[in-house]
């Protein structure tokens, strides 16, 4: 048996993201299993690639991950979910799931880390961070019994079925909108850090002396998030999400060329608002913007017709085009029940405004997608780009 300290993020030392680069690509291995409380976007886009590898060459990966305290992402659900085998979700209430072990394991051979490391960009390379790393053989009788020891533990966190659940979409769906549990957004979470890189230590502290492993993607996944350097945009990785980082609501739909402003044709007329639709997701449109999504605004009667009553609200959004933000807009929402026997079911339309109007009819984002959010602070998010915000198909091979 051969047992090494990890003492991330020292470049004499190994790391989470250097173990699991090794063994994804030893012909040795066949399974690998990961039990962590906290799984990010962030970590799991660095050895993703690797993980992939491991799979397309027959290997298994298992990954029971956790949601409390705030640290589980939709981001970090949706990439578990996707990049392993077999995904779950462990939630026991009233304790927290805390736990970070490795375990690649193959006919002969076997290798394990554990130590404080969750699968994130700071428990993958950046944080300070203290693991064991040990590896062994099933030929060695005390060998195999360690190794069998963490078999047996990980097969009691899957057979303790009423706390542990399959991971699927419909279930991250749930998670995030659920007010029982605190799912953030690693999109907001990068905000929290942006400003100039915190090189310089502070009035106390001064800067470190020994070398640190650099980012071991460095700007090659720009894109999934804007470019990560070794900055403030990292030290706060593993810290739990706050209010306006925990989303509440999300929906998206494809804009047709009238909900973008583009009509079909030259004498068509430029409608000016968003119909908020059923747009297939498993809500009741005819209620659920007025009473769920939009409900903690400040709704007032617009008019009163011989149909029945239009109410508006005004809401304000952090406008985004991509990844760009455009700038914050005051936009009115009205509902009216009367365009339920008219209007194919539509009650609520999102009325883009002057400002945000013209932009539309400048920039031709017919057949983009559009995303609104609901975050656990009420503010809100709308944004526009190829595809929907945070939205994934079942694509595993």
């Amino acid at each position: 048996m051969k047992i090494n300290l990890v003492s991330q993020p020292y470049s004499d030392s190994s790391n989470l993201y250097q173990f699991m680069e090794a063994g994804c690509h030893d012909d040795r291995y066949t399974e690998l299993r990961i039990a962590t409380a906290w799984a990010k976007q962030s970590g799991l886009m660095r050895v993703e690639d690797h993980l992939k590898a491991f799979r397309a060459g027959g290997g298994k990966v298992i990954c029971v991950v956790g949601i409390s305290e705030g640290g589980a992402t939709r981001q970090g659900l949706h990439l578990t979910y996707t990049t392993c085998d077999d995904s779950y979700v462990l939630h026991d209430a009233g304790r927290t799931f805390h736990p970070k072990v490795y375990l690649f394991t193959g006919p002969k051979d076997w290798s394990l880390f554990t130590g404080s490391n969750n699968l994130t960009a700071g428990g993958v390379f950046w944080n300070y961070e203290a693991a064991l790393e040990v590896s062994g053989s099933y030929d060695d009788p005390q060998d195999a019994g360690l190794a069998q020891q963490v078999r047996s533990w990980f097969d009691a966190l899957l057979g303790d079925t009423g706390i542990c659940k399959p991971l699927n979409l419909d279930m991250i769906k749930q998670l995030i909108e659920s007010p029982q549990y605190r799912i953030g957004d690693e999109i907001r979470m990068r905000s929290r850090h942006s400003g100039p890189a915190a090189t310089s230590g502070d009035s106390f502290f001064g800067n470190s002396i020994a070398g640190k492993h650099a980012d071991p993607f460095g700007d090659s996944k720009e894109g999934v998030f804007p470019a990560v350097t070794e900055s403030a945009s990292l030290t706060l990785e593993d810290e739990p999400a706050r209010p306006h980082e925990l989303l509440v609501h999300s929906w998206f739909k494809q804009l047709s060329r009238s909900d973008a402003q583009r009509p079909e044709g030259a004498k068509s007329a430029v409608t000016g608002s968003l119909k908020l639709t059923k747009a297939k997701h498993p809500i009741d449109q005819k209620s659920y913007f007025r009473h769920s999504f939009f409900s903690g605004l400040e709704w007032a009667v617009a008019k009163e017709t011989p149909k029945g009553i239009q109410e508006k609200a005004e809401v304000t959004f952090e406008v985004l085009i991509g990844s760009k933000v455009l700038g914050t807009y005051n936009l009115v929402v009205d509902h009216a029940d009367y365009r339920i026997a008219n209007q194919g079911n539509v009650p609520t339309w999102l009325h883009w405004g002057e400002e945000l109007g013209a932009y539309l009819k400048s920039h031709d984002h017919a057949n983009d997608y559009v995303t609104i959010e609901k975050f656990e602070d009420d503010t809100y998010r709308l944004t526009i780009s190829t595809a929907p915000v945070g939205e994934i198909r079942d694509h595993r091979e």
